[in-house]
């Protein structure tokens, strides 16, 4: 079941970048530990300092990267290319902490080196995303076609990361077209590197367009990439074994990440591993006690316990810690639902719709809740308002085929239930067996 809304996954893409190595599959294989050995093995070696320094980023443990790089940046007396990788790293490390200012001058040291030049740019355009300032990157990448003489041309690496970050500033202008066209470019480009698979693949499925062959290839590209792994698992069936445990290698290589561990706990819940759920959600509560996601994510694990009225209790705690996501609204109707209070619910599952038109969960939540309850009309009536807003999507086909076949009109089930098994995602067994049941 997919809660979050559009608005949602594209913040996401946006940050998805800064949290993946900068460096060729294969670099940091073997994880943080391997990365540290092999630079306390050679002290004196920039590239190893650099490999520890990416491994430390993307672990999430920025403060300790930063001392690394900064180790590695003193080693190699701010001269060659390798510096400059260093200078962009330390520059990546200061986003992925939300510091801009130490980013931007970062970014704009490296300018001092004309070999460093056009990543100066790149690097100024990855800073300014950081603040979602689309045309501000776009300026900066502008700037690369008016280099003059001495500075060096943009290597293989600046333009890969130069495309990236077109395509991100592109989709923060809407333009998903532009966007798609700069990823695979990149790809084109680099296609063993992990990260413009995964932004592709993550603007994909936000489009409503199938991300997984990009995701699966990240993930066989770097399979210690955490974002890779969350996005893979968030792709696949919910709860299902290939989905949780990719969200379960995502939090082992990024332990503090809460979008993970959020992630993973709904995926236990989808499982019904509600034990591991509670222990993940416990965790989270830990790192997040006032994140709104947090106490959405402890409500559906109290409604999949049956405790309806703590589910409630955290979705209006939620709703509070921020007003109008649609997550929250959605707990609550489904707890209500639970509760057997329909009308409650109905009311609730239309105003988690009005905060997102793009997302059909609340009309298929409550054409089944409807259902649940006997209310076949109106079961109907929010199944057809699913496929008449959501055509392409199964669960909306699905649910107006339960409530045409407990209206006993069987041609009508039968078409609805063949046009989900057609769309992507479908679970076409389980949907096979209510053809068969079908009179």
């Amino acid at each position: 079941m997919q809660y979050s809304s559009v608005k949602m996954a594209l913040a996401l893409v946006l940050g998805v970048a800064f949290t993946m190595a900068a460096t060729p599959a294969g670099a940091q294989e073997s994880g943080v530990d391997a990365a540290r050995d092999k630079a306390k093995a050679a002290p004196a070696s920039v590239e190893a300092s650099l490999a520890y320094g990416q491994a430390l980023r993307r672990a999430g443990r920025e403060a300790e990267a930063l001392n690394e790089l900064r180790r590695g940046f003193g080693v190699s007396g701010g001269r060659g290319e390798v510096a400059g990788r260093m200078q962009w790293e330390i520059a990546r490390t200061h986003i992925a902490r939300r510091e801009f200012e130490p980013a931007m001058a970062t970014c704009r040291a490296m300018s001092k080196s004309p070999a460093a030049e056009a990543a100066s740019r790149v690097c100024a355009a990855e800073a300014h995303l950081l603040w979602r300032r689309g045309t501000e990157a776009e300026s900066e990448l502008a700037q690369l076609a008016n280099l003059k003489a001495p500075a060096a041309p943009a290597s293989l690496e600046v333009q890969y990361f130069a495309k990236l970050a077109a395509g991100r500033a592109h989709e923060l202008a809407s333009k998903d077209a532009d966007a798609e066209a700069a990823y695979r470019d990149a790809i084109r480009l680099a296609d063993a590197r992990p990260d413009a698979h995964v932004l592709l693949g993550v603007m994909l499925r936000r489009t409503g367009k199938d991300g997984l062959p990009s995701l699966k290839r990240a993930v066989e590209l770097d399979a210690h990439d955490p974002v890779a792994q969350l996005e893979l698992g968030r792709s696949l069936t919910p709860g299902s074994l290939e989905s949780v445990v990719a969200l379960e290698r995502s939090v082992a290589e990024r332990p503090s990440n809460t979008e993970a561990l959020r992630a993973l706990a709904d995926g236990y819940v989808a499982a019904n591993r509600l034990p591991d759920a509670k222990r993940t959600v416990e965790t989270v509560l830990k790192l997040a006690p006032n994140d709104v996601n947090t106490h959405v994510v402890a409500g559906r694990l109290a409604l999949a316990e049956g405790r309806p009225d703590d589910a409630i209790k955290e979705g209006e705690l939620a709703a509070k810690l921020m007003p109008n996501v649609q997550a929250a609204r959605l707990l609550v109707a489904d707890a209500w639902a639970k509760k057997g209070e329909i009308d409650l619910a109905i009311e609730a599952y239309q105003a988690a719709f009005g905060l997102d038109h793009s997302d059909p969960t609340p009309l298929v939540n409550a054409s089944a809740a409807c259902l649940a309850a006997g209310r076949v009309t109106s079961a109907k009536a929010f199944g057809v308002r699913a496929t008449k807003d959501f055509g392409t999507n199964g669960a909306a086909w699905n649910a107006l085929g339960d409530a045409l076949a407990a209206d006993k009109d069987v041609p009508g089930a039968k078409a609805a239930y063949e046009t989900a098994k057609k769309a992507r995602g479908a679970d076409a067994a389980a949907i096979d067996r209510k053809l068969s049941r079908l009179k």
